[in-house]
């Protein structure tokens, strides 16, 4: 599988034409990254400067709960990421700063690229910028949802 069927199939990329993902291709911070299983891709609390998309294999999105009052901490698994999902957005948004942690789940490969870069081709061409803006908040949106009925009532929704 190429980068750019790995974007075209990505829940962030669907409306944009080929042209717009050519560009995304393109810049000089796309690559493909594999990762073991078990390995961290990213920590909770680090500066976030990549941004990915998940082309083969299974990724834990893991956040730290507070257990008690003690302050201790309890590592929580909130989601799983499948093939052509995306995960590590902080790097769209300021402040840019990991709320969570990654870690691949069995061999797994991503697409990575630069926040900043994709964000300057964002500032460039506002219509790509737009589109994929669009998709984002849909994106956070329907995580946000699921954690809100996930703290509400314990149960996670059956389609997200």
């Amino acid at each position: 599988m190429t980068i750019f069927d790995t974007l075209k199939r990505s829940e962030l990329f669907l409306g944009l034409e080929n042209k717009d993902i050519e560009k995304i291709v393109g810049l000089p911070s796309c690559r493909i990254v594999a990762y073991t299983d078990g390995a961290t891709i990213f920590k909770e609390g680090e500066e976030a400067s990549e941004f990915f998309i998940l082309e083969e294999g299974k990724v834990s999105l893991i956040i730290g709960i507070r257990a008690d009052e003690s302050g201790g901490e309890q590592q929580t698994e909130w989601r799983t990421i499948t093939r052509g999902g995306i995960f590590g957005w902080t790097a769209l948004i300021p402040p840019h700063i990991r709320i969570g942690a990654a870690v691949s789940r069995g061999a797994s490969k991503v697409v990575c690229i630069n926040g900043r870069e994709l964000r300057m081709l964002f500032d460039n061409d506002t219509q790509v910028g737009y589109e994929v803006m669009k998709s984002l908040v849909r994106v956070i949106g329907s995580r946000v949802w699921n954690i809100e009925k996930l703290l509400a009532t314990g149960k996670r929704s059956p389609f997200i």
